[in-house]
């Protein structure tokens, strides 16, 4: 039996870097002003609205997937990689588009923000809370790409492409004995 020989795993201190600042970042901004502000809209909803609380599900749903893009891309693998841009992007656009939503409706009722932000817009409230969220997301499609075209996984599916083509272009066995 043959065994597969690791190649050596060259060190990435700015990648591993990166990935630190990445989670500390979707930690704050996707997973708690995110989802927060649509827990807020789907625990409200009778003074809200049915339509809020469909935007606060939406919200969550696009952190969920904000996420889940974040968290794979952790990982070397290839698939993780390939997966991982497409989740967080989703994610961020979903975002946008129900902030775009609140940030219409706000401004039409003239709503305000409470307490210690009275006289503050609450659109510039939502678009305060949701907007950063860019930042996690780019780290998160950035980190995705620079792994996905690494020397080193590369060369891992550069060995097992010529493995593949060496199976298949191995002498056919023997049918008959001569």
């Amino acid at each position: 039996m043959k065994t597969k020989q690791r190649l050596p795993r060259r060190r990435h201190p700015y990648l591993n870097t990166a990935k630190v600042v990445m989670l500390v970042l979707t930690l704050i901004y996707p997973m708690f002003m995110v989802m927060m502000t649509g827990a807020g809209f789907c625990m409200h909803w009778d003074s809200y609205g049915a339509d809020f609380a469909r935007n606060g599900i939406w919200l969550i749903f696009s952190g969920v997937l904000m996420t889940a893009g974040a968290v794979l891309c952790l990982f070397r693998k290839n698939l993780t990689n390939l997966i991982s841009p497409f989740l967080s992007g989703g994610g961020f656009i979903i975002c946008m588009f129900i902030l775009q939503r609140l940030v219409k409706h706000a401004d039409k009722r003239g709503w305000r923000g409470p307490g210690l932000y009275d006289g503050v817009k609450a659109s510039y409230l939502f678009q305060t809370r949701l907007i950063p969220c860019i930042l996690p997301v780019a780290l998160a499609i950035t980190i995705a790409v620079c792994q996905y075209f690494s020397y080193d996984l590369g060369e891992i599916r550069r060995e097992r492409k010529r493995e593949k083509l060496k199976k298949r272009n191995a002498p056919a066995p023997k049918i008959l004995d001569d």
